[in-house]
């Protein structure tokens, strides 16, 4: 069998693989194929970590009264616990249980919020006045300064609302008054973490309102793996009520907080286990998430990144788009004719674009790439071996980006900041290859090669930026088999490209 049958025999099998899952998951799962305008429930994924020491486990996890279809999951590493939920009040409990269970344990719990749902912040009504709580004893200098602080606000208003709002400003005030300062540096002391809510929530119980703590989540897919938000749930006389001390004048529904946690108590408790914490992702898919909850239970082979968990699975988001940026690459290479400094440079510079705004980005790699070549030409007089000159390079570079995000910084360029995104190692290389074109081949080949290189790294940033595209490579990565097979049958070209056509016009005219 030659070559070339190979060849396309792998590539008709590839592009069976890949149409056939994706005509699969269209016709029976009933995946949509094009991309929505709407955006579907958001999916709060709980995270709870912890080292188990070797004895019987058992993991208790609060979760929101208002969440619809409640799912609980375990990581390949975790398997082997029962599950169980209890009610608890207004809310619901998650309990893992197992008998022995040592090393790293991950529980995954995850709730969907329906757009138009509420954000939990809702006043909850309760007929009986809570005790307050008792107020632990402090030095008599500081329960002095404490009481002072109180009574002047009293004063102004007795008013619960009126109440957090001027205490969690004066607490949150860089010109405080001396005695908020005292009492603040105490609590320092007995607090390393949320001082100032631990103070907030003692002033009110000394202004007589019953005060505790609850925790949220920020509705925002930006925030990447993010941990709870605390917040105060404070009672005005005949409702508690939930608002975020850091933002004490906003009403909590007009922020983009999911309240998780209320009514005071642990929001995780483990047993059988140390260093426990719990973390939040946060997604909103472009299907409906029946859809991928059916996904998920699917074979490896169907589901494939969408059974991940959502931390792990919005990683992917990034990665796999890199085959489309590097089928670009190819595209203009092998068929064009456009010179590039290497595979790699455009694609993850396209992919660093992604999170940077074009010009912003396009100016800082300019400036980085001239910057990095005048002091490499410095290095050259020091006649250094490749390997030492190169790390040069990589400490030049990362002294350049990290002047560079300071300076933005200063200068009120925040977006600029996000310069670390470009691939240093990569900018080290190119202004390494960079060089040695220069003086091997003169500075038209090299600034042609890296003007070729920035120009496809803008196509194909352009070409990972439509939406239908990140779509599909998303929701439907057995595509890239079809990508691959595109790949491979540019491979095998050999003909004229494109700019040689034009290079050559003149000798088919002759």
């Amino acid at each position: 069998m030659s070559s070339r049958v190979k060849l396309l025999f792998a590539v008709f099998v590839l592009i069976a693989v890949g149409a056939g899952l994706s005509f699969y998951k269209v016709r029976t799962i009933g995946m949509p194929f094009w991309k929505a305008d709407r955006l579907y429930e958001w999916l709060v994924e709980a995270k709870v970590s912890f080292f188990a020491t070797g004895g019987k486990v058992k993991a208790r996890l609060s979760l929101p009264a208002n969440a619809i279809n409640k799912s609980a999951r375990l990581d390949s590493g975790s398997l082997g616990y029962s599950y169980f939920t209890e009610p608890a009040g207004s809310e619901y409990t998650a309990v893992w249980t197992a008998d022995s269970r040592e090393k790293l344990q991950s529980l995954y719990y995850g709730v969907l919020v329906p757009p138009n749902a509420s954000s939990g912040a809702e006043p909850l009504p309760s007929e009986v006045a809570p005790p307050v709580a008792e107020i632990p004893g402090l030095p008599a200098e500081v329960a002095d300064a404490a009481g002072r602080v109180v009574a002047q606000s009293k004063g102004l208003s007795s008013d619960p609302e009126a109440l957090f709002v001027d205490f969690f400003r004066q607490l949150q005030s860089e010109s405080a008054s001396q005695e908020v300062v005292l009492v603040r540096r105490h609590y320092e002391k007995e607090f390393k973490e949320r001082t100032v809510i631990a103070m907030g929530i003692d002033l009110l119980g000394m202004a007589g309102v019953p005060a505790r703590i609850a925790y949220g989540v920020k509705l925002t897919t930006k925030e990447g793996s993010q941990a709870p938000i605390p917040l105060v749930e404070y009672y005005d006389g005949a409702y508690w009520k939930v608002r975020d001390p850091q933002q004490p004048e906003m009403v909590l529904e007009n922020l983009p907080i999911f309240v998780w946690h209320r009514g005071g108590g642990p929001l995780l408790d483990v047993t059988g286990g140390e260093n426990s914490r719990v973390t939040f992702t946060v997604s909103r898919e472009q299907i409906p998430l029946n859809k991928l909850t059916d996904l998920s239970d699917r074979s490896v082979f169907v589901s494939t990144i969408l059974s991940l968990p959502a931390d792990q699975r919005d990683v992917f988001r990034y990665i796999v788009l890199i085959p489309l940026g590097a089928f670009v690459v190819v595209l203009l290479r092998n068929i064009v004719g456009i010179s590039t400094l290497g595979t790699f440079m455009p694609v993850l510079l396209a992919l660093a674009l992604l999170e940077i705004p074009l010009e912003t980005g396009l100016i800082m790699f300019t400036v980085i790439i001239a910057s990095g070549l005048w002091f490499r030409f410095l290095l050259s007089r020091l006649n250094l071996l490749v390997v030492p000159r190169v790390a040069a390079c990589v400490v030049i570079v990362t002294l350049l980006m990290m002047l560079m995000s300071v300076l933005s910084h200063r200068m009120g360029f925040g977006s600029s900041v996000e310069i670390t995104l470009f691939p240093m190692i990569i900018l080290a290389w190119t202004i390494e290859r960079m060089s040695l074109i220069w003086e091997e081949e003169g500075k038209r080949s090299a600034l042609t090669q890296v003007a070729g290189s920035v120009f496809v790294a803008v196509l194909a940033f352009f070409f990972m930026s439509i939406g239908q595209v990140q779509y599909w490579a998303f929701y439907f990565p057995e595509l890239l088999l079809v990508l691959l097979a595109g790949i491979l049958l540019i491979g095998r070209y050999t003909g004229y490209r494109l700019s040689e056509l034009i290079r050559f016009k003149s000798f088919s005219e002759a």
